[in-house]
């Protein structure tokens, strides 16, 4: 699989970085005792700290910015409720990355037809970097974007949380509630049909 290709999907906007660097400021342990003391302290800690993140990977996963906000705002809904209910060693971004995936899939079943939007629409916004990536700019983040919206959710939640988000094979098994043989078969799944999407523009359109 061209995993180079995934280079168009990556963000080197210095506010993207320091969004991940911001998640360092405060420890899972710490936010989840704020929120314990106070559910609305730790909500905008909350939310201050990975509402981009989440946005953002929402964002690669529907193409849709609107739909994208629309999901991040019930994911953090629902984090409301559950945050002052969690362990205290709870991982708390593989949890909303969880929280994230099963509300996006659950807004693609709901609907009939799920209309993939390509990746021209969401060009110069907040959440996407505006610079020409090594790899072909634009169009290139069009082609990936097009062959992602034919695998199954799931196979494409796995793809991108292993690919983009660097997580290991367990730890993606814990974030989609599944078996790691799920996981593998998933994303061996989803590199095989990239593959042939990837290197076949007319099926990916």
């Amino acid at each position: 699989m061209p995993l180079f290709a995934f280079a168009s999907l990556r963000s080197t906007d210095p506010a993207a970085r320091s969004v991940a660097e911001a998640a360092g400021l405060i420890s899972d342990a710490q936010l989840l005792a704020l929120a314990a003391e106070s559910q609305r302290d730790g909500l905008d800690a909350l939310y201050s700290t990975y509402k981009s993140r989440i946005y953002t990977f929402l964002l690669r996963f529907v193409a849709e910015p609107e739909l994208a906000d629309d999901i991040t705002q019930e994911v953090f809904t629902k984090a409301f409720h559950a945050l002052p209910k969690l362990q205290r060693d709870t991982k708390i971004l593989p949890w909303l990355y969880r929280v994230a995936s099963n509300t996006a899939i659950d807004h693609i079943r709901r609907r009939k037809r799920f209309t993939w939007v390509r990746m021209t629409s969401i060009q110069h916004t907040s959440a996407e970097p505006h610079d020409t990536d090594v790899v072909g700019g634009v169009g290139e983040r069009e082609h990936v974007q097009a062959v992602l919206r034919t695998l199954p959710p799931e196979n494409a939640v796995a793809l991108l949380l292993h690919a983009l988000e660097g997580y290991s094979y367990k730890e993606i098994a814990e974030i989609q509630g599944c078996t790691m043989t799920a996981v593998r078969s998933r994303i061996s799944r989803a590199r095989a049909a990239f593959k042939v999407g990837y290197s076949t523009p007319d099926r990916a359109g």
